[in-house]
C-alpha cells in the first residue's frame, strides 16, 4: 500500500489530495484520529513504514511488531515526522512526505541516499 502510494506521488495522481505546510512539509490525512492532540513534549508511540520516493522500503515498525516511542515535538525525530505526528491527534493516520531539508538532507544514511525525500505512513496509538 506504502509502496503504490508512493508510485502514485511521484506520478502527480496525489495532486490537489496532500497539505502541505509552510516548512515544505506534505501530508495525505488518512485519518485525523479521534483522539487527543499531541500536545509538544508528550510521550507517543507511532508505528511507521518508511519509504524512498521510488519504493524502497528502508524501515518498518510493523514487521518488527513494536510501535516506536518518543517525545513528540522535541527534535528527537527528523523535522518532517515530528511535524507531520504533531499535526495529528492520537489514533490518526497519516502519509508523510517529507523533503530533504526536513529529513537527513546531504548525509547518507545507510540505505537512504543524500538529498533524499523520504515517505512515511505512520499511525499515532
Amino acid at each position: 500500500m506504502v509502496k503504490a502510494t508512493a508510485a502514485d506521488y511521484k506520478s502527480g495522481k496525489l495532486n490537489g489530495k496532500l497539505t502541505s505546510t509552510p516548512s515544505g512539509l506534505k501530508m495525505l490525512v488518512v485519518e485525523q484520529g479521534s483522539g487527543a492532540a499531541i500536545t509538544r513534549g508528550e510521550q507517543i508511540k507511532t508505528h511507521y513504514y518508511g519509504v524512498l520516493t521510488n519504493g524502497t522500503m528502508f524501515d518498518n515498525s510493523f514487521e518488527r511488531g513494536q510501535a516506536l516511542p518518543f517525545p513528540a515535538g522535541v527534535g528527537q525525530m527528523i523535522q518532517g515526522f515530528d511535524e507531520g505526528a504533531m499535526k495529528l491527534n492520537h489514533g490518526g493516520k497519516a502519509y508523510l512526505f517529507i523533503p530533504p531539508q526536513l529529513g537527513y538532507g546531504d548525509r547518507d544514511q545507510g540505505t537512504i541516499p543524500p538529498n533524499s525525500e523520504l515517505i512515511f505512513y505512520i499511525e499515532l496509538l
